[in-house]
């Protein structure tokens, strides 16, 4: 049914109604109940096509990820996205996905995405410090969001795990069951959140007035062969760590694989958590202390802040979230 036939079934102009259906503000609440209940009672959907065409707008939302072995689809994030894009969906736009080849260049593919008008805004991950790609959307006056804090953000730009806090409690807990030698093998020394993980390790064993060895700190893609490789090199040291903190389940699980060709048997002498509550460390053996997030949440909050800047939508937002410990069997063991 087209919004001409609306409009005749309300009596109302079809201008009216295509700002009421569109949330103009403009557009007295009464007069939009009118048309949402109208609309439901005739089982009227607006044209997607002929939607885009009067906007000027493609109603899509971009993301842009690497499609090489260190891709950042963790099983956390994949939620994280379905939430956002079913919020979207819900305001008639389409999250679209999509990677980048080793061989492309980053910033390009950004830039398509922006000239072509295949996007009208850009989701942002992995941030980094001096992050070129914010840089360019800057200048272009392009809209964004970022997975992921960067000083200098304003509470419009950003919705992030409090990634410092996460890992500096994780530590504390190692700490608190005597552990004094604590290796982490974390991300990309590159990422914001890779940098913020380690802060939260650092602060929580000076503190405590434990001595860092920087041998016990490797950085890594966030794989099950780096982590293995990581974690062979730190329990091989004359002076070897008794707990390993990994970037996420997945380099936990590659790190108890490690431990046990060494000879070790995490949670009966050697400790090893991870981040992210996967499935795989849910299910593996022993089954990985971790750390939890609301998903669902984080990735809602970003479909609003886009929203926000596209609409004339004004939710409230909620930037930081917690992660919570999940204990489980992999870091049981203790010093004391």
């Amino acid at each position: 049914m087209s919004i001409k036939k609306l409009a005749e079934h309300l009596n109302l102009s079809k201008s009216t109604v295509s700002r009421a259906l569109n949330g103009y503000t403009d557009v007295s609440a009464e007069t939009r109940a009118k048309v949402m209940q109208g609309a439901k009672d005739i089982n009227y959907r607006a044209n997607a096509t002929a939607k885009r065409l009067a906007s000027g707008k493609s109603r899509h939302i971009g993301i842009i990820l690497p499609s090489n072995d260190d891709m950042f689809i963790s099983p956390a994030f994949s939620k994280v996205l379905a939430s956002a894009s079913s919020l979207l969906a819900k305001h008639d736009y389409l999250l679209i996905v999509t990677t980048i080849a080793p061989f492309q260049n980053e910033l390009k593919v950004y830039q398509d995405f922006m000239n072509g008008g295949l996007v009208d805004g850009l989701f942002v991950v992995r941030t980094r410090k001096d992050d070129e790609r914010i840089q360019m959307l800057n200048q272009r006056k392009f809209p964004y969001i970022c997975h992921g804090y960067l000083p200098g953000f304003t509470s419009e730009m950003y919705v992030d795990v409090d990634n410092e806090q996460a890992f500096y409690e994780m530590t504390i807990k190692q700490i608190l069951a005597g552990h004094q030698q604590i290796a982490f093998l974390d991300g990309p020394s590159e990422l914001a959140l890779s940098q913020s993980r380690l802060e939260g390790y650092k602060r929580a064993m000076n503190e405590h007035n434990l001595s860092i060895n920087p041998q016990w700190i490797q950085n890594g893609r966030l794989s099950e062969e780096d982590a293995a490789n990581m974690a062979k090199e730190v329990l091989s040291l004359a002076k070897r760590p008794t707990a390993i903190l990994c970037a996420d389940d997945i380099m936990a699980v590659g790190a108890i694989a490690a431990s046990e060709a060494l000879g070790f048997n995490a949670g009966s002498d050697l400790a090893i958590a991870g981040y992210g509550d996967y499935s795989v460390g849910r299910y593996s053996k022993p089954p990985i202390t971790s750390m939890r997030y609301d998903t669902e949440k984080v990735g809602e909050e970003m479909a609003k802040l886009m929203l926000n800047k596209l609409e004339s939508t004004a939710f409230e937002v909620q930037n930081w979230y917690k992660a919570s410990i999940v204990e489980r069997q992999s870091d049981q063991v203790t010093t004391a």
